[in-house]
């Protein structure tokens, strides 16, 4: 007999809410590429929105896609996993934390 977990019913939900950010996040980045190349608009806030929608998306197909993984390897894994998609999230809305970032990237 197969062993169900918590974790079997959310998966088809999980991956559902994957596909459609996946499709976000390529349709916002396939605007942002076009955009530059074009110039269709430079309206500011509508650019800053954007980018904005193209960061968090990101973060969110990976976090569920990373959740659909881990949910059926045990609670203590996907409690460790939330607990570092929640430390990305929260160093996202620190602007300084991100460019010490980036500058030790570039170095």
């Amino acid at each position: 007999m197969l062993k169900t977990t918590v974790g079997k019913p959310l998966e088809k939900a999980l991956d559902i809410i994957g596909e459609i950010l996946a499709f976000i996040v390529i349709l916002v980045l396939a605007f942002s590429y076009i955009n530059t190349v074009f110039e269709i608009t430079d309206h500011a806030l509508l650019l800053t929105i954007l980018g904005y929608v193209q960061t968090y998306a990101t973060i969110a197909v990976v976090a569920v896609v990373g959740l659909e993984f881990v949910i059926d390897k045990g609670l203590i894994l996907t409690i460790i996993y939330l607990a570092l998609v929640a430390v990305v999230l929260i160093f996202s809305f620190m602007p300084a934390v991100q460019e010490e970032l980036l500058a030790f990237i570039k170095k």
